[in-house]
């Protein structure tokens, strides 16, 4: 799954409830978009598939919505790091640091996930791969090495000790 904030913010036309993503969208023959009488919307979409596709259990009511969530995350993902890695590599290989240059894998997460044993008892578990850049890899695991002692301490301050990372998923199936 890919976890990013995506807003998408649309109209719905108040004589119809035509949806639109501009005023343009929703002017009819012969009216100017500002003379539109539309009602402003908003939806936040956190989850996507490894696909850029909108998780299902967050998907809009109007497929148009969900469309420029997908379009905006694929924008969003086009201007991060131009050493991403294959994504299929990872998912149909085994996994690396070297794929990865620049970055340095400093934990392994294994899947416990009761789907491998109905659906997926073909498949092996999936693998997370949490990843730092090189550059603060020791700050990184100091604070990794906090979080780990107060992880059963709820007044800890968790947000605070967020570091910078990237979790990338090795796998022998697709993630639905």
């Amino acid at each position: 799954m890919i976890k990013r904030t995506i807003k998408v913010e649309y109209l719905r036309r108040r004589k119809d409830s035509k949806i639109g993503l501009t005023n343009e969208d929703l002017a009819e023959a012969g009216q100017k978009p500002w003379e539109v009488d539309a009602v402003d919307l908003a939806e936040t979409f956190t989850l996507f598939t490894n696909r850029g596709k909108v998780s299902k259990t967050q998907a809009s009511a109007y497929e148009i919505v969900n469309e420029e969530a997908e379009r905006k995350l694929a924008e969003l993902l086009d201007n991060l790091s131009s050493d991403e890695i294959e994504w299929d590599t990872v998912n149909n290989g085994s996994f690396s640091d070297d794929k990865t240059p620049g970055w340095v894998t400093i934990k392994t997460k294994t899947s416990h996930s009761n789907w491998y044993q109905g659906a997926g008892e073909l498949h092996s578990p999936s693998l997370y791969h949490t990843q730092v850049p090189a550059t603060v890899e020791q700050e990184a695991r100091e604070l990794q090495a906090i979080r780990r002692k107060h992880q059963n301490d709820f007044k800890f301050d968790f947000f605070g000790t967020e570091y910078a990372k990237r979790i990338i998923r090795e796998a022998d199936h697709e993630n639905y």
